[in-house]
């Protein structure tokens, strides 16, 4: 039926040019009607969005890729539906009044099913917006700011630490034959706590930032954060990091100005990577983060997870970990804590001076500088390209290079974070390149850019 379909759109194109041939002055299209070929979607970009229950489908024509829109004039949107056999979205068009002229356009595969009588198709100028309101029996409860960890089970488990290498070069940092094993892992109130409000009578987050300055590495135990974990020196492979007295700026994500004087950057001795810090006064106690690391697990023969070679390694347990993820949870656990919505995000050793912000000119295109206000727009977001298998969890902000705040009485305040300067460009960059998922006209809004971090 799709290839049948796929013949007739190639037919109807060639009658479609034949019609503008102009022979002896005339059109040929003057004496024959032949309907204009079908629109091609030849990328997409859905949003999910729980707080409200509802899928946002941007559409791309071929048109809106190419600037080639003579055949949109003739096109009727009108007569574009939407069938749905879920989990299935199907777009259709239909020629004329007859069942057998209905034609796929496109189709996705979703999570939730939707109400199709509230369907909505809306020809914009540089895209298609298609939006899918969520059956009200199958909207979700909403989870919070908590909701957004991504500690998993696998991380909690000892046999996940079998083997600890460096991401950038695969050096081993723990697990070499001679020493101990991990014999315990342990989650860190933020990673754990939000879990008990049901056993506690407490409401979501209540329990979450516990004080926890006063938690040290034990002995073949890992204790795990959200974006790193805690273990003692001695599980490391000798001589496998080395303090770096002489990058002060390279210390983890987030860390006040109080933290930056209780932790020393560690790096990796094959290829001077910073991979975590050890705390100065307890210089047993080394943080190793997520994102710098990989971490396999090498089962033995006839573990209950399932059929595993002896000795053969497992996926990177930290695989989802990117500078992305590893800033949503800090912007989340400030906002769940002390409702900031808003941020600055700046180089460490580079506070942020409101005062001079005016002489750095930067607009909405350029986000090269390496101080960014960032605003987070919605945090219960999923999205899908056709190159994913699935929805992925974002953070949908709003972000722009910093410039002079006016000194308002009652302005909404703002949470500075502290980030490495290759952590804060390499982030720059990231956000401008999410926001070319989105069509051009909504790529701004309020006089900031659009864009995702990814969880």
């Amino acid at each position: 039926m799709i290839e049948k379909a796929s013949k007739c759109d190639n037919v109807q194109e060639i009658a479609y040019n034949l019609q503008r041939l102009d022979v002896h002055g005339q059109t040929f299209a003057n004496s024959v009607q032949i309907p204009p070929r079908l629109p091609k979607i030849v990328d997409s970009l859905v949003e999910y969005h729980a707080n409200i229950g509802c899928y946002h489908c941007y559409l791309f024509l071929d048109s809106h890729k190419d600037g080639y829109i003579q055949h949109m004039n003739v096109f009727n949107v009108e007569r574009v539906g939407v069938q749905v056999h879920f989990p299935y979205v199907e777009l259709m068009y239909r020629n004329s009044n007859e069942k057998e002229s209905l034609k796929s356009l496109w189709c996705i595969e979703i999570e939730r099913n939707v109400d199709v009588t509230h369907c909505i198709v809306e020809d914009k100028r540089d895209h298609w917006y298609l939006r899918l309101p969520i059956r009200p029996s199958d909207k979700q409860p909403l989870g919070g700011f908590s909701s957004f960890t991504q500690v998993s089970p696998v991380e909690l488990r000892p046999q996940s630490y079998a083997s600890v290498c460096c991401r950038e070069c695969n050096a081993q940092l723990l697990g070499d034959e001679g020493h101990a094993v991990i014999e315990k892992v342990l989650p860190l109130p933020s990673a754990n706590w939000m879990d008990m409000f049901d056993f506690w009578g407490a409401g979501i987050g209540a329990f979450e930032h516990i004080p926890r300055e006063h938690i040290h590495a034990q002995l073949h135990r890992v204790l795990v954060g959200e974006s790193y974990i805690l273990l003692h020196a001695s599980d490391l492979v000798a001589k496998a990091v080395v303090i770096d007295c002489g990058d002060e700026a390279a210390i983890a994500l987030g860390e006040d100005a109080k933290e930056e004087h209780e932790w020393i950057p560690l790096t990796c001795v094959a290829c001077s990577e910073h991979v975590g810090s050890r705390s100065v006064e307890h210089p047993d106690t080394v943080r190793l983060q997520k994102h710098r690391i990989s971490a396999h697990q090498m089962l033995e023969d006839g573990a209950e997870d399932g059929p595993v070679e002896k000795g053969q390694e497992r996926t990177n347990v930290f695989d989802n970990y990117t500078i992305d993820s590893i800033l949503g949870a800090k912007l989340l656990e400030v906002a769940d804590s002390d409702g900031i919505f808003r941020f600055i995000l700046t180089s460490s050793g580079n506070k942020y001076d409101h005062n001079q912000s005016h002489e750095r000119n930067g607009s909405t295109a350029d986000v090269s500088s390496t101080e960014l206000h960032l605003q987070l727009l919605s945090w219960e977001t999923m999205i899908k390209q056709p190159d994913m298998n699935k929805f992925h969890r974002v953070l949908k902000v709003l972000y722009s290079p910093c410039q002079a705040m006016p000194a308002v009485p009652g302005l909404l305040p703002s949470h500075e974070v502290s980030l490495p300067p290759a952590m804060c460009l390499a982030l720059a960059k990231r956000l401008q390149a999410s926001s070319t998922q989105l069509p051009s006209s909504l790529r701004v809004f309020n006089r900031m850019n659009v864009g995702y971090l990814f969880a």
